[in-house]
């Protein structure tokens, strides 16, 4: 009974010492410095694919749109068509940057 009793009684502090360690936890590293910003602003067409990417991308694949070639007109008709389907999705402003990308990039030579 005695042996018993010193064996349950070590155990417990075994497992008593092993929780209070694995309860450490560490302090939160500093954060890393803001990297400074001296990038030359994104150029009209890398601005309009990512707005074409992050907006139209949404609803349909981008293949979808970009194995056609259309004239600006008909790209700002699609576009326009398509802000209608969402509203307040894609602003007035980003569909103009929209539809100057698909004009340069998958317009109508």
């Amino acid at each position: 009974m005695r042996v018993r009793s010193v064996v349950l009684i070590a155990v417990s502090v075994t497992l008593l010492a092993f929780a209070i360690g694995c309860a450490k936890q560490e302090p939160p590293k500093p954060a890393a410095p803001a990297a400074p910003v001296t990038a030359a602003p994104a150029a009209p067409a890398a601005d309009g694919k990512t707005l074409f990417d992050n907006k139209c991308g949404v609803c349909h694949g981008i293949d979808r749109a970009t194995a056609r070639r259309e004239s600006k007109e008909k790209w700002a008709s699609i576009v326009k068509d398509m802000q209608g389907k969402k509203a307040d999705w894609i602003s007035d402003a980003d569909a103009a940057k929209i539809v100057d990308y698909l004009a340069a990039e998958h317009g109508k030579k």
